[in-house]
């Protein structure tokens, strides 16, 4: 075929033409830019499905090791001691010192019973021994003063033991520091002292009787009533037995208080302290001494330092076991058990939770049970969380 008889071939895109004389040869196409292949929704889902496994994974494995190394728990109480202030003598009440609601220190005077027939009763003891004296020829005025210190002493020795035997017991428990403890039982031994000192003082002034007096038995009775009416107008005045607050009492001038019945609750500011409620599973790290983060609902936004004093060996768990009886066993549905909780107690570090610690007040409490650890810094971030969700709790 002559050139004149050949078709006219025009070259496409991305093709080229043979030379003239060669024979025609189709070259492939080169496509620019060329798009990969779009994945498919099948793709996607998958995708999706194993991101959020792992995530739950890591969640789940961050619960573990966080509920054994900063176990937390929002079933926490703020606990003090609630003394009922209850009078040992009767009368009609004078003068009502406080408010209710109000803070006082110790020693403070809080109500004042009607001591007139008291001081009567303290003269009439006196006469008495002066009688008693004279009937043995000698003079009772040292003795009469001498048994007057001694009912002091002994009425502040009873004051200081009582103190004592409460801040001794928190001690034991770790709530209360040694220093504060070894105060305590400096204070119990100087009024035991005290006592001393008064009784070895009444003895001298009872030598001075002579040997009949000293065992004559009408001034013994008369030491004795004097002695008894000196401690009864000690008792008409109700003082405040540690620093703390006054609660629950409607009391005016001209009540009769009678011995034996509360006239007012007492709640002590000292002895102030945390329980919080592990669930068994969070107190395998835990050990006393540990330091701990308090958020209380009364103070939203703050976070107080504390440390765990105590943690409970037991609770009651509801099972009867007397003599001649079969063991109850308690009905439980569903496959998962209930979880147990165990009672912790935290004490405060310091004083900066002073004002805002409302004995029953609700609390949220983590414990650090490693120095350092990465996990503390996401227990402190998250107890900051709670402690401004208390605005709104």
């Amino acid at each position: 075929m002559s050139e004149e008889n050949m078709p006219n071939v025009q070259a496409e895109p991305g093709e080229r033409i043979a030379p003239k004389g060669a024979k025609p040869k189709r070259v492939k196409k080169e496509r620019l830019g060329r798009t990969k292949k779009e994945p498919s929704p099948s793709d996607k889902v998958k995708k999706m499905t194993v991101v959020v496994l792992l995530i739950c994974i890591g969640l789940f494995v961050f619960y573990v090791l966080a509920d054994r190394y900063i176990p937390s728990t929002d079933m926490a109480r703020v606990r003090g001691y609630v003394i009922p202030v209850t009078p040992l003598v009767s009368g009609r009440v004078v003068e009502v010192s406080v408010e209710p609601n109000d803070v006082v220190q110790a020693g403070v005077p809080l109500v004042k019973i009607d001591p007139a027939d008291y001081q009567l009763a303290v003269q009439e003891a006196e006469q008495g021994l002066v009688k008693a004296g004279q009937s043995v020829g000698v003079q009772t005025a040292s003795v009469a003063s001498a048994q007057a210190q001694l009912s002091d002493a002994l009425a502040n020795q009873a004051h200081v033991r009582t103190q004592a035997s409460r801040i001794l017991a928190l001690s034991k428990k770790g709530i209360v520091p040694k220093a504060e403890a070894d105060k305590t039982r400096a204070a119990l031994e100087s009024a035991k002292a005290q006592v001393a000192t008064a009784q070895a003082n009444l003895e001298q002034a009872r030598k001075q009787l002579g040997t009949s007096g000293k065992e004559n038995s009408a001034v013994k009775s008369a030491l004795l009533k004097l002695q008894k009416a000196q401690i009864d107008l000690e008792r008409t005045i109700l003082r405040a037995p540690a620093m703390g607050g006054v609660s629950n009492f409607r009391l005016d001038e001209g009540f009769y208080a009678r011995s034996g019945q509360p006239l007012l609750t007492f709640v002590s500011g000292e002895d102030v302290w945390i329980d919080a409620y592990f669930r068994e599973n969070s107190l395998g790290k835990m050990i006393v001494g540990d330091e701990a983060e308090i958020v209380l609902d009364y103070a939203p936004g703050k976070v107080f330092k504390g440390k765990v004093a105590s943690i409970d060996w037991g609770i009651s768990w509801g099972q009867n076991e007397q003599a001649g009886q079969l063991a109850s066993v308690t009905g439980q549905t569903g496959w998962l058990r209930q979880t147990q909780r165990f009672p912790v107690t935290v004490r405060f570090d310091d004083d900066t939770a002073r004002g805002f610690r409302r004995v029953g007040g609700q609390a949220d409490v983590i414990v650090y049970t490693q120095d350092s650890s990465i996990l503390n810094v996401f227990g402190r971030a998250w107890i900051r969380v709670i402690s401004w969700l208390s605005y709104v709790r």
